[in-house]
């Protein structure tokens, strides 16, 4: 068995160590034979404030991080994010069509899209040749909506409305297609639960089910597109019923998620479900009730924009979670942002690397490294593996389709421990430090 052991510590990433192939514990981490899902990926999102911050970088810089980010032999991201029309992290509020009353769609475009998105994401094709993207809107253009503004409210439930609202979509799709980029899912809404100062919308699950049955899955199936169409991106219950600041009960499983998919007529056309960080609550229900379809996670948790080694290790265990529970792909948020991470709607977050708006130095964050952890070693094919053994609640484990073992290790303890592997009647050990991230690549 070789080993490729690579270590991650707050003030030294990325270091490559030594393991002891002797044994020293009883207390064995080993697989129980079981194989689950098949990953297909890791990525980010392309927001503008990103491509901002990556216009301001040092040339050089900037193209050797976003190489390091997508090329295969590196991070190997090989999809992306992208809204449809503005989202929180864009430079200001537009949509693809803000003409009043514009049902034929006469005034579709997406020009706001090539000054900023598209260029971003072709700069990460020149390092991945197979690469694709999903879509989401974070809010419908405004004269669509019972309120005509950006934030707060609903769409308008009226066919003429649907009907527009569908076509909007095929029209993103097509749009990307004759730019060269493939955009292979749509996630119906970013947070329908979110009512937020920024770009959203709230929808209710009889309504999103309505929509997805009779207006936008008919709409793809009739434009001949081989894009999928996604239950996403769900945020909620955020938290527990009837607490302080609790989530409303139509958030929950039976009210939203089980209202969509338990409809014959509606799942026909749904693939699969993203979920984000703020999703976790209901992903077990939603697993165990609907195996036949795919799971992704759509949005790592945001942070405030510190970029913390305590945060890094909060997000080792959100990537436990959704990998555990039938996740085959885990999305970053925000790629790059300037110093701070400060958003066009004043909130901050984290991001994979921040660029310095003076002097241009781009530097690279904790969670940057945990990605790469991840990333770097586990390939497209890969398929989940289950533990056993008191480490399996700090172990993400995963077999390649060449037959490579990748565990990724996680210790947020003050402390040492010893972590040892036995596999096919081989082992190793290593001592963990304290807030530390390994991956062991076994070939």
């Amino acid at each position: 068995m070789n080993i490729e052991h690579i270590a991650s510590y707050k003030n030294n990433c990325w270091k490559k160590e030594e393991v002891n192939k002797e044994g020293k514990t009883n207390d064995v981490l080993t697989l129980t034979g079981e194989k689950r899902q098949t990953v297909l990926g890791f990525g980010g999102c392309f927001n503008e404030l990103g491509w901002e911050a990556l216009e301001l970088a040092n040339k050089e810089q900037k193209e050797a991080f976003m190489k390091e980010l997508f090329a295969k032999d590196e991070c190997n991201f090989n999809y992306g994010r992208i809204p449809i029309g503005a989202n929180d992290f864009s430079l200001e509020w537009y949509s693809c069509d803000e003409v009043e009353g514009d049902y034929e769609l006469k005034n579709f475009t997406i020009e706001r899209d090539t000054e900023y998105t598209i260029p971003y994401i072709k700069e990460a094709m020149k390092y991945q040749d197979s690469f694709t993207l999903f879509a989401s809107p974070w809010s419908p253009p405004t004269w669509m909506k019972t309120k005509k503004a950006y934030n707060y409210g609903r769409i308008k439930m009226d066919e003429e409305v649907l009907n527009t609202y569908a076509k909007y979509f095929v029209k993103f799709v097509q749009a990307y297609e004759e730019q060269g980029i493939d955009i292979s899912q749509v996630h119906v809404q970013n947070e329908p639960m979110a009512d937020q100062k920024f770009p959203s919308c709230l929808w209710h699950g009889e309504d999103m089910r309505d929509f997805i049955k009779y207006y936008l899955g008919p709409e793809f199936e009739k434009s001949g597109l081989s894009t999928e169409i996604w239950l996403g991106t769900i945020n909620g219950p955020f938290v527990d019923f009837m607490m302080p600041q609790a989530a409303p009960f139509e958030e929950f499983y039976d009210q939203f998620a089980n209202t969509i998919l338990s409809d014959d007529e509606a799942r026909k056309f749904i693939t699969g479900v993203g979920l984000q960080w703020g999703g976790k609550h209901v992903m077990q229900q939603i697993t165990d009730s609907f195996p036949e379809l795919r799971y992704m996670q759509t949005e790592s948790e945001c942070g405030d924009g510190q970029n913390t080694w305590d945060h890094m290790e909060y997000i080792f265990n959100q990537m436990w979670f959704y990998f555990r529970n039938g996740a085959e792909r885990y999305t970053y948020w925000n790629m790059a942002l300037q110093d701070g991470g400060i958003s066009t709607w004043g909130w901050a977050q984290n991001s994979l690397c921040t660029v310095n708006h003076e002097t241009g130095e781009l530097v690279r964050q904790p969670e940057f490294y945990l990605m790469k952890h991840l990333s770097h070693f586990v390939k497209k094919g890969a398929k989940v593996l289950t533990t056993k053994g008191h480490w399996t609640s700090n172990t993400i484990a995963f077999e390649n389709e060449d037959g490579s073992i990748v565990l990724v290790v996680g210790s947020n303890m003050n402390k040492s421990r010893t972590f040892e592997f036995l596999h096919k009647e081989e082992s190793f050990s290593c001592v963990i430090p304290p807030h530390s991230i390994h991956t062991f690549y076994l070939t």
